[in-house]
């Protein structure tokens, strides 16, 4: 399942909850949330009821706001970077979330 969540401050530092799987993706900066991938249930492990679960459509709505605030980029034919679209941005999230 796709989540939102926010590193865990420890000893050694900010670390990565251990019950997600795969993560870092879509840093919002305003409120240090990240997204990322943790098993569906049955799990041998706990994740904590507090956790945001994000289907496709929450992401999407998700990463438009972002975009919003902080244009996603991408490198333009004469290598420069420019502002994605919105459809550019809403193909890129579903074809990321598509992939779990």
């Amino acid at each position: 399942m796709i989540i939102e969540y926010k590193l865990d401050a420890g000893p050694h530092g900010m670390t990565v909850p251990t019950w997600v799987k795969d993560g870092g993706y879509y840093r919002d900066p305003d409120n240090f949330t990240m997204v990322g991938w943790t098993p569906d249930a049955p799990r041998e492990f706990k994740v904590p009821e507090t956790v945001t679960v994000l289907d496709k459509a929450a992401l999407t709505t998700r990463i438009l706001d972002m975009h919003g605030r902080y244009p996603m980029q991408k490198e333009g034919d004469d290598g420069s970077l420019v502002d994605m679209t919105t459809d550019e941005v809403t193909a890129e999230v579903s074809t990321w979330y598509d992939r779990w």
